[in-house]
């Protein structure tokens, strides 16, 4: 059975040790993320900070800063600050993550236009209908057991079924899942005038954590092909 290997780009924040450097760091996100057309306002999900909060917070960081450095703050309340502005760009980091993984071939221009670092996450696949747990917390990897272009489903219960964006790839990332969730997916190549593709047999993952090894901490992070009546 052949494999391939392909790189799941992720988002990273990269914070300096330094406090300018720290400072610096901040306002670049928060200037990238400003206008950013993959991130309108009004697009933002309702549990992230919005632009304006993470400006006041931004504010605050930097007057505690200032505070320490003329002798008039205390660094206890400038760490305090800092680790609010730090929640908010993980947070928001949440949300780059999630529209990288759903537009895989401009994934990199998407994290680095919000003022993110890009790191590659190498995953060597099977050519096999299989679903994979990644290092991100509710990203799912799908494969295919064969090239070209595919459909792609998923299921809670095989009978509701939801259509997944179609790739010109043997593999998809599924993004924003609940970790703990069970669901179903399953694929087939795109029809061609010439010819009508099955659909693969459902295989079942339970979404993970996320991580390094990725997975549930209870079950493998790997599904591998089921029978549909499992």
């Amino acid at each position: 059975m052949s494999t391939s290997i392909i790189h799941h780009l992720i988002a990273t924040l990269k914070m300096p040790s330094k406090w300018p450097d720290r400072i610096l760091r901040v306002q670049t996100v928060q200037t990238k993320l400003t206008g950013n057309a993959n991130f309108p306002v009004g697009s933002w999900p309702a549990n992230i900070v919005t632009l304006a909060q993470l400006g006041i917070d931004i504010t605050a960081f930097i007057t505690a800063q200032s505070a320490v450095n003329s002798k008039t703050g205390t660094t206890a309340a400038r760490d305090a600050a800092f680790m609010v502005v730090k929640a908010d760009l993980e947070a928001l980091k949440g949300m780059v993550q999630v529209k990288a993984d759903a537009n895989i071939p401009t994934a990199a221009t998407i994290i680095t236009g919000a003022g993110y670092f890009v790191k590659k996450s190498k995953v060597t696949i099977k050519k096999q209908n299989d679903a994979l747990n990644t290092e991100i917390s509710g990203t799912v990897l799908l494969t295919s057991d064969a090239a070209g272009h595919h459909e792609w489903q998923q299921s809670k219960d095989m009978v509701t079924i939801i259509n997944l964006p179609p790739t010109s790839t043997s593999h998809t990332l599924v993004p924003n899942l609940n970790p703990g969730d069970l669901w179903w997916f399953r694929n087939k190549r795109i029809d061609t005038k010439k010819t009508t593709y099955n659909w693969s047999p459902w295989v079942q993952l339970r979404v993970g954590q996320g991580g390094k090894l990725g997975g549930t901490g209870t079950a493998p992070g790997h599904a591998g092909s089921l029978p549909a009546t499992a």
